[in-house]
């Protein structure tokens, strides 16, 4: 009786645990998107450099997009990225540039449907060392240092300072990878996904710019692909990776069937040998790095549909070439008999 009980106690702890989770995870979902679409901030990245000692700065855009009256507080975090894919990572620390920020109001309240532009000041410290400093200015209908829980902290929407310290900054980067993506070197259709990672060791932000130049087998250029079209920044002591694309024509939603293949390979037509070669430059010295890989695209369904059709026609032109030539040789027999009859 006593482990009957023990054991429907235990199935009441578990099923509350899980009503209780999901509460959370949906009140969470809920806010948080409630939030995020009731604010539109404009521009949504700011860069912006100054000299030590200077003080620097300008406006953005906030838009109530909710139906009623919001007030909006303002509070700053530091940045730096999280692993290789330019997100954001930040921190509340309370040392550099969330430091130097200052916007005036601190809180805005804004009618339904209403915008209104808050401009903003960074007073740059003298004696602050060239380079890159990152932080975001967030708005929230929470007000800051109010003892709520992490479920608030994660409903705000901000806007990204990318700063740089005029000075002597190095510039130290380059491509540490350049691949197909995973994939293997043979394909046998387009698109051809391809990766690149940039590192950046230097001590400010850097843009890489160029193509990716894709030449067939006779190394004329078949197309010429924008390396960096999100226009992503890699921040001092990361790297961060691109992926980009070639494809002659979007592909449809679904590849099911032969001859579906073999039309979608006819307009992403592509065969041979290739290669890809990604050129960038990046800092403000206008410094390059370069690498180049290969791959082999073979269309094997829309080559065999060619082949078939080749044999077809090369076997009823001979059929046609055979009886075209018996009929030709009836007609020389057949005449001397009419001249005969003739005379």
């Amino acid at each position: 009786m006593l482990l009957q009980l023990t054991s429907k106690l235990y199935i009441v702890k578990k099923t509350a645990a899980f009503i209780i989770a999901t509460t959370v995870f949906f009140a969470i979902f809920f806010l948080h998107t409630t939030i995020t679409h009731a604010l539109t901030i404009s521009p949504a990245r700011i860069e912006i450099a100054g000299d030590p000692g200077a003080v620097v700065g300008g406006e953005f855009t906030l838009i109530n997009e909710q139906s009623t009256v919001q007030t909006y507080y303002v509070s700053y975090e530091n940045f730096n990225a999280q692993g290789e894919t330019g997100a954001p990572s930040f921190s509340a620390d309370k040392t550099g540039l969330d430091t130097w920020l200052a916007v005036n109001p601190t809180q805005v309240t804004l009618d339904p449907g209403k915008a209104v532009k808050v401009p903003y000041a960074i007073t740059i410290p003298a004696n602050t060392q060239p380079g890159g400093f990152f932080a975001a200015i967030f708005w929230s209908t929470t007000p800051p240092n109010s003892g709520t829980t992490q479920l608030s902290i994660g409903a705000k929407v901000g806007v990204l300072i990318l700063l740089r310290v005029n000075g002597e900054v190095t510039e130290k980067a380059g491509i540490t990878q350049f691949d197909r993506n995973g994939h293997g070197f043979f394909y046998s259709a387009l698109p051809v996904s391809l990766r690149y990672k940039f590192r950046n060791d230097g001590t400010d932000r850097v843009e890489p710019k160029g193509t990716i130049t894709i030449r067939d087998t006779i190394f004329i250029p078949t197309a010429h692909l924008d390396a960096n079209d999100a226009i992503g920044n890699v921040l001092p002591g990361s790297v961060r990776q691109f992926s980009v694309q070639w494809l002659k024509h979007v592909a449809p939603e679904s590849l099911q069937g032969f001859f579906t293949n073999v039309q979608y390979q006819w307009q992403n037509f592509a065969i041979g040998l290739y290669s890809a070669h990604l050129s960038l430059a990046y800092g403000t010295q206008g410094l390059h790095t370069s690498k180049t890989i290969w791959f082999f695209v073979f269309p094997w369904q829309l080559v065999l549909c060619i082949v078939v059709l080749v044999l077809i026609v090369w076997k009823g032109g001979k059929t046609l070439l055979r009886r075209y030539n018996r009929y030709i040789i009836q007609q020389a027999q057949s005449r001397p008999s009419r001249d005969a009859d003739l005379s």
